[in-house]
């Protein structure tokens, strides 16, 4: 159990299924296993353009903002 006033906040989000979500490198080293891990950890998540995830950073989404990942949402790696 938390603390009283420890400044954190349960919010629940409500999110469009994800088209497509774009990930750039957020580091220079990102060998290719890391986008197979990345899909296990994403499917399900809510995300937004700057999110990182593993060693990647959502570059954009379709639609744009907030958006739930789904198994039959497109995943994109640059």
């Amino acid at each position: 159990m938390w603390p009283a006033g420890s400044g954190w906040e349960v919010v629940r989000v409500q999110a469009p299924d994800a088209q497509v979500v774009v990930f750039a490198r957020a580091r220079r080293f990102a060998p290719g296993f890391h986008q197979h891990i990345l899909r296990g950890r994403v499917v399900g998540q809510v995300v937004r353009r700057g999110d990182r995830v593993l060693v990647y950073e959502v570059a954009e989404t379709v639609p744009e903002g907030a958006v739930r990942v789904t198994r039959s949402t497109r995943l994109e790696f640059r």
